[in-house]
């Protein structure tokens, strides 16, 4: 029950420090950026660890449904944008507002289909 909860949180945490993340590099704010990036890592390894010890102390998550392909696919994804968004800034490169923009709204509407996949479980 517990990581049900932790999880929830954490992926609302993820959101934040992300959606932040791509804001700061947007604006071309370097300590911010490297801030949020940090934290952004940190909370996707953190929510990695935990999903994973979550499904395999649950193995009926795994089974639920098409649902869980759906929403660990989204997990990829924005998994691989937090990590090009570090390596551009690592580069010492900022997104363009129309780039920016765009990788906004789409983490936005990644994060809000993985909460409402995993409350109703549709499919």
């Amino acid at each position: 029950m517990y990581y049900y909860l932790g999880h929830l949180l954490l992926a609302f945490l993820w959101a934040i420090f992300l959606l932040t993340f791509i804001k700061s590099m947007q604006n071309q704010n370097l300590t911010e950026s490297k801030l949020f990036g940090i934290l952004s890592v940190i909370t996707m390894i953190v929510i990695l660890i935990v999903g994973t010890k979550m499904m395999l102390n649950d193995h009926s998550i795994i089974k639920s449904g098409k649902w869980i392909h759906v929403k660990l696919s989204l997990d990829i994804i924005l998994m691989l944008e937090n990590l090009f968004l570090l390596k551009i800034l690592k580069q010492g490169k900022f997104v363009s507002s129309k780039c920016g923009n765009i990788m906004y709204f789409f983490s936005l509407f990644a994060f809000l289909s993985m909460i409402i996949l995993t409350m109703l479980r549709p499919f």
